[in-house]
């Protein structure tokens, strides 16, 4: 199957008509230069466009507070259903045999799990007679079937494991993911205005970055890649820019104090400072635990003890301290600011170099966590934009202007 090759086209990339002329005729492109593409893509737009996931999520909310899970599923599923239908029927225009494919019709087996569901398995049998029959199949990401007959959905950015799934089903060396910007860079270019490309990067490290707020690609497709050694290439169809490339670790070099790989953030987060024993906090977070609310960056002391959890669970954690007899100090509209890299932990200077311009310019750090891959910051969403580029600066150049 060296000829077929699996391309996943996000949302931004498919928004409206001319966006997804510019998909197909790319696919076109390819098909006649003797490849077979399988593709795989995503709803189309953000949120206020018509057919985005988050349109069709607001269009429940404005029904109910409490829609059920399944029905949820089925909503969301209509997104991608929009584009694919779309972008096949454009390849057609051009000129080319193809097909959509839902993901009960591609094969895409799950489990029960409406909303956030895991692909058990790919039964490839239709996508490669599809193929095999000269046609394109044009893939709704996202979206499986459980084994009783369930329509479910990955979560969200759940394309990105639908085409690493059929990418390693199919027994391919790597997946194309199309995004609309050119690969991986080393910050929010949004926000730091000379972020650099990154060209290559290894599994580790995108998906630290993936799980610390970058949101180039979901983090359960990086791990399926790495699972099944699938080399990932992100890329763009906006410009000519060379593409990121993801892979192993040992087949990317690295240069002499090429350390920190990137800076990535997260907003919407809490921090809480309680009083008490070590023996009843542990007793605390497995309650919050139990009410499904993840906790991070906790610090433990002989007496004063602080962790985080997102905004939305703040006010529940609140009630559960007070509800202990316990009076938080609570920081809100806090976030994460986390430096990736392989090996860093305990690298002389490092942190210096982190702690002296964040302090020169009075950017308060509450927290500090690091790990052989991320050394974290606890700042004031105020400051993420200087800090930001502030820390940018010290790692890989000068701001521009």
């Amino acid at each position: 199957m060296k000829d077929i090759v699996v391309h996943k086209y996000g949302g931004a990339s498919l928004k409206d008509p001319r966006q997804l002329r510019n998909c197909a005729e790319n696919i076109r492109k390819v098909y006649c230069q003797g490849f077979r593409p399988v593709v795989v893509v995503s709803a189309m737009g953000r949120r206020g466009d018509p057919y985005a996931t988050d349109t069709f999520l607001d269009l429940a909310a404005a029904i109910s507070s409490r829609p059920a899970l399944r029905e949820l599923d089925l909503l969301m599923a209509c997104g991608e259903l929009v584009s694919a239908t779309l972008l096949a029927v454009q390849l057609q225009e051009l000129g080319c045999r193809a097909m959509t494919l839902t993901g009960s019709q591609a094969g895409i087996i799950t489990d029960n799990n409406h909303g956030n569901a895991e692909i058990l398995a790919v039964e490839i049998k239709r996508i490669k007679h599809v193929v095999d029959s000269g046609i394109i199949p044009v893939i709704c990401g996202f979206q499986g079937v459980s084994e009783s007959g369930e329509l479910t959905t990955l979560g969200r950015g759940g394309s990105d494991i639908t085409a690493v799934a059929v990418a390693a089903a199919l027994k391919l060396e790597s997946a194309t993911i199309y995004t609309d910007v050119p690969g991986v860079k080393t910050a929010d270019p949004k926000i730091v205005a000379n972020a650099l490309p990154i060209y290559r990067l290894n599994y580790q490290e995108i998906l630290e970055m993936a799980v610390e707020g970058a949101k180039i690609i979901h983090p359960r497709a990086v791990e399926r890649a790495m699972a099944d050694d699938i080399r990932l290439i992100i890329t763009s169809l906006a410009n000519n820019s060379p593409p990121t490339e993801i892979g192993p670790r040992h087949g990317i070099p690295r240069k002499e104090g090429d350390t920190i790989r990137a800076i990535t953030h997260r907003l919407g987060i809490t921090q809480f400072q309680v009083r008490l024993e070590p023996e009843k906090l542990s007793v605390l977070l497995e309650d919050i635990s139990a009410r499904g609310i993840s906790t991070d960056l906790i610090f433990l002391s002989d007496s004063t003890h602080s962790f985080t959890v997102s905004e939305q669970a703040a006010d529940e954690v609140e009630k559960i301290l007070r509800a202990n007899n316990i009076e938080p100090t609570r920081r809100n509209s806090c976030c994460r600011v986390s430096l990736i890299g392989t090996g860093i932990r305990g690298i002389p200077g490092v942190m210096t170099k982190i702690y002296k311009p964040l302090t020169e310019k009075k950017i308060p750090v509450y927290h500090t966590s690091d790990s052989y891959t991320q050394i974290a910051l606890l700042i004031p969403e105020q400051h993420l934009v200087e800090a930001l580029n502030c820390l940018h600066q010290v790692f890989f150049g000068e701001v521009k202007a």
